[in-house]
């Protein structure tokens, strides 16, 4: 799994308040919302009729919004600025996944063992390889209620692609405990954990926890096919 960008985008406050300075309420709202798709999905679509489905109301404001997201060479718009924020942010955590699946070849036997020392840990087997970390994985996939509990193997695979190789389990154990404590980890909506890794829930503020999860399954997949040009 390559997760891209984080959740949240970045936002240099004094430079956004003198871009958008004497523009109209609903103008700044549009010109958030067109930002958080580009963070989201990469680029936006230059179609006004996308842009209207969007974010309705858009289009009164196309000409100005338009200076902000000129078009690029694949003929979609993007802001040039949040885009050297989004490079920088895949190119950081592109960095992070390296790094660790190095570190992970030498903690699973396949990297060089330090002549230096007088004792070398015993090689570890593929089969033993493919169920290291398992003990930990089920810890976090058993804080899960009965109902989430779904797609063990998708979610070990993960696990091993991203914690083993990322951070410690046991922030990654407590952060799946706090979460099913929460009052959104106990709501209908509750995400499930795989979709916990996902999201890397380790680095969220378990104050947003605090609300009940409402389902946006229908709304993203709205959004997709608007994009699609659907």
């Amino acid at each position: 799994m390559e997760r891209k960008v984080k959740a949240w985008m970045p936002l240099y406050v004094s430079d956004f308040l003198i871009a958008t300075l004497g523009w109209e309420a609903d103008a700044v709202g549009h010109y958030i919302r067109l930002l958080a798709i580009q963070w989201d999905k990469g680029s936006i679509p230059s179609d006004p009729e996308q842009w209207e489905a969007l974010s309705h109301g858009v289009n009164q404001h196309r000409e100005m919004l338009e200076e902000k997201f000129p078009i690029s060479a694949d003929g979609f718009r993007r802001n040039l600025r949040l885009e050297e924020e989004r490079l920088k942010a895949q190119k950081v955590y592109s960095k992070k996944v390296a790094a660790g699946r190095e570190g992970a070849k030498k903690r699973w036997g396949g990297g060089e063992v330090d002549s230096s020392s007088s004792q070398s840990p015993p090689p570890v087997s593929p089969r033993n390889a493919a169920t290291l970390g398992q003990a930990d994985a089920r810890k976090a996939f058993d804080c899960a209620p009965v109902s989430k509990k779904q797609g063990w193997r998708s979610f070990f695979r993960l696990w091993k692609d991203v914690v083993l190789t990322q951070i410690e389990p046991d922030i990654v154990i407590k952060a799946f405990e706090d979460y099913y404590s929460s009052d959104q980890g106990k709501g209908k909506y509750a995400r499930g954990p795989k979709r916990l890794l996902e999201d890397a829930v380790w680095e969220d503020d378990p104050k947003s926890w605090l609300d009940e999860q409402v389902d946006t399954t229908d709304q993203m997949a709205m959004l997709d096919k608007i994009l699609d040009g659907g």
